[in-house]
């Protein structure tokens, strides 16, 4: 699957040890379906707190660690408490694909919580933040454009 998320990284150019710059919201993303879309808002802005976490220069390379340890654990909590609104609408609206996503959530979420292991133990390395980027980044704008579009596009039809 190619990726659809170039248009939505600002500042892409700057050179961060997380090598990505914020994350905007763009009206592509957009599901119609407003707790959904406030909720995506609020992980964008929760994203770029992890990313802004990852520029700073902090004293010690422990204290960055538990710093982007803590942005992200928060992170993967707050895709948690998303997914199982999701899938409460999905189950709610008798969605025919809510197996598939939610075996999406699952690995998104599986993923993420290694990631977080990862950073504890090992601290932060330029191919764990590549990793994290992905997951945190691509993975979930790629999930919002692909399937809770057809969820969004299911739920339109209904009415």
């Amino acid at each position: 699957m190619e990726s659809q998320v170039r248009g939505f990284i600002k500042d892409s150019k700057s050179q961060v040890d997380s090598e990505v710059g914020s994350i905007g919201w763009s009206k592509e993303l957009e599901t119609g379906i407003d707790v959904l879309d406030g909720q995506h808002r609020r992980y964008i802005e929760l994203l770029n707190d992890y990313i802004e976490n990852a520029k700073k220069n902090i004293t010690t390379p422990e204290q960055k660690d538990v710093q982007l340890n803590e942005s992200l654990g928060f992170l993967r909590e707050y895709a948690k408490e998303h997914f199982s609104t999701e899938e409460s609408i999905m189950i709610d609206a008798g969605f025919p694909g809510y197996e598939d996503h939610r075996h999406e959530h699952l690995y998104f979420l599986r993923h993420v919580g290694e990631l977080c292991k990862e950073l504890e133990t090992k601290g932060f390395s330029p191919k764990l933040s590549r990793e994290v980027n992905y997951y945190t980044i691509e993975w979930f704008i790629n999930h919002i454009l692909l399937l809770d579009m057809q969820l969004a596009d299911f739920l339109n039809t209904r009415h």
